[in-house]
């Protein structure tokens, strides 16, 4: 079929990665089953109008499909029409007068610099292979800013710990040079050395326990179930490191150019994303800071019932403090409830904190944690409860 012709020009011509060439496979099949009411086989082509593509958009947006995949997929045609002109001698391309909807920009999702520092404070000990390999992946990504997909496609000769570098193969095959820090120099070390006692030979750098070169899936895996716990980021998956690694370079003062470098990014105007990050962050803070920068007619009200015990000012303090930061997610919460006890005194993991956030007009978002201290089970249910408001938000 013409599209299986296309995808091997994109692959072997144009050097588009496998999760691109997928992207443009189901958008085109999805065109062609609909353009032939399911007969593949009657598909051409050439007979295709402008006027058939904007009845597929509408079909599309008619099936709730966001404006932002609508984009995605008339840019598989228009690639598609590109190649038919080029190489079958098509006259003109159909998908270049569609006008589309302009999907919302969103700003990428980023691990706040705690949260961030929780993850990799967390080193493993022992000799767990798996988990020293786990620990390298997302350290990688937050040092070097590199994609999953490079990562996984590292040889280990393209490590260089004496120049601490990686030699990145990037997008379209273009190759760039990028440094880290001795911190990460060391932990690579140490990974090569067990994988060495662990494993069979192999040329990758990110081996399974059998010495063969894992997947994007794997990585994906293994990142995610190293954030689930750790952060409360709704989105918890390689690129969110990547994001983070741009946003926490730009305010540490890092040029933007030189961002761009790193990232590999073809525009600069790509890279320039993450300043609106830092801006939306500054006017967050500002917010929540400032006595003049939003009306406290009704300020937001912290009550504390300790059950049992007498609670220490400073226990008092420490809990006000942390959930104030809720406002940032909403500033309509009225009232935060915070009770504390005591559960089986003689056994560790014995201090339960219970939140409960009310919001006018909304249902109460209630979480509850054990922990060996009452500090880190309110931390746990703050993180809870900002994952429930991320959801919220995102709804």
């Amino acid at each position: 079929m013409i599209i299986d012709e296309f995808l091997t020009y994109m692959r072997y011509e144009l050097n588009h990665s496998p999760q691109s060439l997928k992207a443009y496979k189901n958008d085109l099949r999805q065109w062609v089953t609909f353009a032939t009411d399911g007969k593949t086989e009657d598909f051409r082509a050439e007979d295709v109008t402008t006027s058939d593509l904007r009845t597929w958009v509408a079909h599309l947006s008619g099936k709730g499909i966001s404006a932002r995949s609508i984009r995605r997929k008339a840019s598989s045609l228009r690639a598609f029409y590109r190649f038919m002109i080029k190489r079958h001698g098509l006259k003109s391309n159909p998908a270049n007068d569609l006008v589309l909807a302009r999907p919302p920009k969103k700003l990428p999702a980023v691990i706040s610099h705690s949260q961030i520092e929780r993850v990799v404070n967390d080193i493993p000990s022992g000799e767990d292979f798996a988990a020293m390999r786990q620990y390298l992946i997302v350290q990688i990504l937050y040092q070097t800013g590199i994609r999953a997909s490079e990562l996984y496609s590292l040889l280990d000769a393209d490590v260089d710990t004496e120049a601490r570098t990686l030699k990145v193969l990037g997008k379209r095959n273009k190759q760039r040079i990028v440094p880290f820090g001795q911190e990460l120099c060391d932990l690579i070390d140490r990974y090569r050395s067990l994988r060495d006692e662990r494993t069979v030979a192999s040329p990758a750098l990110l081996v399974t326990d059998k010495g063969v070169s894992m997947t994007y899936a794997q990585v994906y895996h293994a990142v995610r179930s190293a954030l689930d716990t750790r952060v409360s980021s709704p989105k918890r998956s390689p690129h969110v490191l990547r994001h983070t690694f741009a946003t926490e370079m730009l305010n540490a003062g890092a040029d933007l150019n030189s961002v761009k470098q790193l990232l590999g990014h073809e525009s600069l105007e790509t890279t320039q994303i993450y300043t609106h990050i830092s801006i939306s962050e500054i006017q967050q803070n500002y917010q929540l800071a400032h006595p003049r920068a939003q009306k406290k007619e009704d300020p937001m009200e912290v009550r504390i019932q300790a059950i049992h015990f007498d609670i220490a000012e400073r226990l008092t303090a420490f809990i006000e403090k942390k959930a104030a930061r809720l406002a940032r997610h909403n500033s309509a919460i009225s009232v935060v409830d915070v009770t504390l006890k005591v559960v089986k005194p003689e056994t560790a993991m014995n201090k339960e904190a219970t939140l409960k956030v009310v919001i006018p007009g909304k249902e109460d978002i209630v979480a509850g944690k054990t922990a060996d201290t009452f500090e880190e089970a309110v931390d746990l249910c703050l993180e809870a409860i900002e994952r429930q408001m991320e959801k919220q938000k995102n709804k």
